[in-house]
């Protein structure tokens, strides 16, 4: 089967989407502003480094061409908005779009134009995929009635990297933060909270990973906070790294205004780092609060610093939520299991059962 991917070539996301059709067998290529990590990708770039809206617009001849050159027998794009738009005016079918969060969560309330575009993009594609049932009962709704096919496909976590977790002694006073440093994760929050748990838990330590539009500003804020001798900034991680963290920290934190499944939850559940989250539909499709996590408001830094405070302090419950945590993730997140489930879909679409 010979798969195009429409999207951005430089997520770890969509790399990994590439890699396990490339290891299953199948001739996978993608169309991409920005090119893939991995080498052995065949990835066509429309105008690297530039994705502005003209480029959008511009690039679409160039991905007509494409297309043509390519012969696919799939056609997925990734991410509604944008590349899904583009992938429904090229007039390719079949065609499959994931929603991956904020193109069908916040985009259509931020504008008419943008809820109209959201609902072309999932009605014409033959087939829709999101990682959370929230965010699939929401493109139900922009749907309005009409029958999709539509399949919830959490990201998932490699069956080797759950199986093959090495056993570390966690620390028990070490906070970790992986989400990205855009406005919507709300790291800021987490540097006010941590004022707090310093005065409450001096042996306290938030490790801060990642990189962003405000990483400047979060420096700052955690110099003008008197932070630096319990806040760490370590950058972006390579996936290995990770993983170390991880397995360290007792207490992992991300605090979004809105998200759908995020990979770093999963991720943290297999760890057995215990998931302070915020109350978005998502998580709770994960986190039951008080039994295998805790659950608190968004942009809250009290609550939030009470929640850290509570699991830093309860020794029990966070040992308690690992088993549950990891019993979650055998059952509903094993990265390979869901897969399948798409190549299925895929084959289907097709006429290949």
């Amino acid at each position: 089967m010979r798969v195009c991917f429409l999207g951005d070539a430089g997520s770890i996301h969509l790399e990994r989407w590439i890699q396990y059709f490339q290891e299953a067998g199948h001739q996978v290529e993608v169309i991409s502003f920005r090119p893939c990590p991995n080498p052995e990708v065949k990835v066509h770039l429309l105008a690297e480094g530039r994705n502005g809206r003209l480029d959008y617009i511009l690039s679409l001849p160039k991905i007509r061409r494409l297309l043509d050159k390519i012969q696919p027998d799939i056609l997925h794009a990734h991410y509604a908005t944008s590349f899904g738009l583009l992938a429904v005016v090229s007039g390719f079918h079949p065609l499959v779009v994931s929603a991956w969060g904020s193109d069908v969560l916040v985009a259509p309330e931020k504008s008419l134009w943008l809820r109209a575009v959201v609902k072309h993009v999932l009605k014409n594609a033959e087939a829709l995929t999101s990682d959370s049932e929230y965010m699939s009962g929401r493109m139900r709704q922009l749907l309005n009635g009409q029958e999709k096919i539509l399949k919830t496909v959490t990201m998932g976590v490699s069956k080797a990297w759950f199986e093959e977790l090495p056993q570390v002694k966690k620390r028990p006073q070490q906070i970790l933060s992986l989400r990205g440093h855009q406005e919507i994760y709300n790291i800021d929050v987490i540097l006010k909270a941590m004022k707090h748990v310093a005065a409450e838990v001096p042996e306290a330590r938030l490790i801060i990973a990642g990189e962003g539009s405000t990483t400047k500003a979060l420096k700052s804020l955690c110099h003008s906070l008197h932070l630096e001798e319990c806040v760490q900034f370590v950058g972006q991680l390579p996936h290995a790294q990770v993983q170390t963290y991880l397995n360290e920290s007792a207490i992992s934190v991300s605090v979004p205004s809105s998200d759908a499944t995020a990979v770093s939850l999963l991720e943290t559940m297999a760890c057995g780092s215990f998931p302070v989250v915020t109350d978005l539909p998502a998580n709770r499709e994960w986190v039951d609060d008080g039994v295998n996590g805790l659950i608190v408001p968004a942009k809250d830094p009290e609550a939030l610093a009470q929640a850290l405070i509570r699991s830093l302090q309860d020794k029990d419950l966070r040992e308690a939520a690992i088993q549950v945590n990891r019993d979650k993730i055998r059952a509903k997140a094993i990265w390979e299991s869901n897969m399948a489930e798409m190549e299925e879909l895929y084959q289907n679409l097709l006429g290949r059962k």
